[in-house]
């Protein structure tokens, strides 16, 4: 059975229809989380999935008596009607079959609570709506008439007789969660909130703002203090932090920085102080790369997820990475991702500290001299580029061969055309066969010729022997 439905009078066509006169007469007034309550089962009376009242509490995280209340609420409004609460049955009326009903309710019971609420709110004249508000807190949330009495005052006190009833209704919502019916339950909660003002003074102190204490406020303390388990001066000491930094200070924005703190279990200074130093440093590594390669990022907080957090956790400091992205810029390599690349590749080679780069800069430079040796052995007047350094690391790696052999080889390549691949096709000849300078004076060295291709009658067996035998070698 559905948990909400329409009334055979309300109409529908597989959309999710919001009359006008609910958001006109009922939005404006209503709280939040009946609006939410409403809206939703509006949205389910056509859909039997998740068509009950554990998914609406837990969609909307409320309790289900929170749900069955708000249903309540809005029967009191005349736009539903509670068929049955044991199992919950809802049924959706036409909004404009009862747009202007409010709840009956017995005047002369509330002729003294009428005048002490009117008399607290001198300001401003209640409406039949707000009473009747007022009236559904005591008859349908149980909370006693002087209780609310003095919850009402607490509120003026707080906001000011121009408060209005949304927020008081809150309160009192809120309250009533907590179990605070009775006068006696909201005096004690009042003296709990009391004690609070010391350290909300404090903290808006730290911030240097002397506005006036909101119950907010007190909200946040006792969330902070007794859900977090803050201390007072771990508190203090973030206000501080914040406002050395030049960042937003409310008690919001502090709320969210004590909440990330909090699901990070980072709970004391020391704790706190050691990540947002190491977070700044990061922030300071993402500047100095991105400056570097020519780059500029107004908000760095993907680049640091991304790309800085794993160059530091793999050993990298900001000196060296500032001295790779230089280099990388001069190389043309202007990318976070080609930056990265480069990074990848040089841990992979276990090049992380500076003095290892710096090794490596040197090595690779004097690969390059030898190589610049080997090209005028050449007679080749050009640059040293990539093809020349894979020819000499084959030679020298993988063949074994030293360069004054490769030097001597060299001269029987010399003003050939395409020389260092010449000089590869008799080095290639040398291998295994060479060891020494001397080995290599004895060789005879194989002329070159236009077409040396031999063709060789293989079998089929034997070629694909031979092509096996190459998965045993390592590029």
């Amino acid at each position: 059975m559905k948990f909400c439905k329409f009334s055979p009078s309300y109409t529908t066509n597989n959309k999710t229809i919001i009359d006008n006169v609910f958001i006109d007469n009922f939005l404006p007034t209503a709280p939040e989380y009946c609006v939410k309550v409403y809206l939703l089962g509006l949205s389910k009376c056509n859909d039997e999935q998740n068509n009950n009242l554990k998914y609406f509490a837990d969609t909307l995280n409320m309790t289900e008596d929170d749900i069955i209340s708000c249903f309540m609420y809005w029967q009191d409004k005349g736009l539903v009607q509670v068929l049955s609460t044991n199992p919950v049955e809802v049924r959706y009326l036409p909004v404009y079959s009862n747009s202007n009903s409010i709840k009956k309710y017995n005047i002369d019971k509330y002729a003294d609570f009428n005048i002490q609420i009117q008399e607290i709110l001198n300001t401003r004249q209640i409406t039949p709506n707000e009473f009747a508000e007022y009236y559904n807190l005591i008859e349908n949330y149980h909370i006693e008439t002087g209780a609310l009495i003095d919850i009402i005052k607490y509120c003026a006190d707080y906001k000011g007789f121009n408060v209005r009833h949304p927020y008081i209704v809150t309160v009192a919502k809120d309250w009533e969660r907590e179990g605070i019916r009775t006068r006696e339950d909201v005096a004690n909660k009042i003296a709990e909130l009391g004690y609070a003002d010391d350290k909300v003074n404090l903290i808006l102190s730290a911030m240097g703002s002397k506005r006036k204490i909101q119950l907010e406020d007190k909200a946040y303390i006792d969330k902070w203090l007794n859900a977090f388990g803050f201390e007072l001066s771990v508190i203090v000491y973030v206000v501080k932090m914040l406002k050395a930094k030049k960042r937003k200070l409310d008690m919001d924005y502090l709320d969210k920085m004590l909440t990330k703190y909090y699901e990070m279990k980072l709970l004391s200074i020391d704790e706190i102080d050691s990540y947002e130093n190491e977070l700044e440093n990061l922030y300071f590594i993402a500047t100095s790369i991105n400056k570097q390669l020519g780059l500029f990022y107004e908000d760095l907080t993907k680049e640091i997820d991304t790309y800085v957090i794993d160059w530091v956790n793999k050993g990298y400091d900001k000196s060296t990475l500032e001295i790779i992205a230089d280099n990388c810029f001069k190389s043309s390599i202007r990318t976070l991702e080609g930056f990265n690349n480069i990074i990848l590749k040089l841990y992979k080679l276990g090049i992380v500290s500076l003095d290892s780069y710096n090794e490596y800069l040197r090595d690779n430079l004097a690969v390059d001299d030898e190589i610049k040796q080997i090209l005028s052995s050449l007679n080749v007047s050009r640059n040293v580029n990539n093809n020349d350094r894979s020819f000499y690391r084959t030679w020298t790696k993988d063949w074994g061969f030293s360069l004054d052999i490769i030097l001597y080889a060299s001269t029987f390549a010399k003003d050939k055309i395409n020389a260092m691949a010449y000089l590869n096709k008799i080095l290639a000849d040398w291998v295994g066969k060479v060891k020494t300078l001397s080995d290599a004076k004895n060789m005879r060295v194989v002329k070159e010729t236009k077409n040396n291709f031999i063709h060789n009658n293989y079998t089929k067996e034997q070629i694909s022997s031979l092509i096996s035998n190459l998965d045993e070698v390592e590029v």
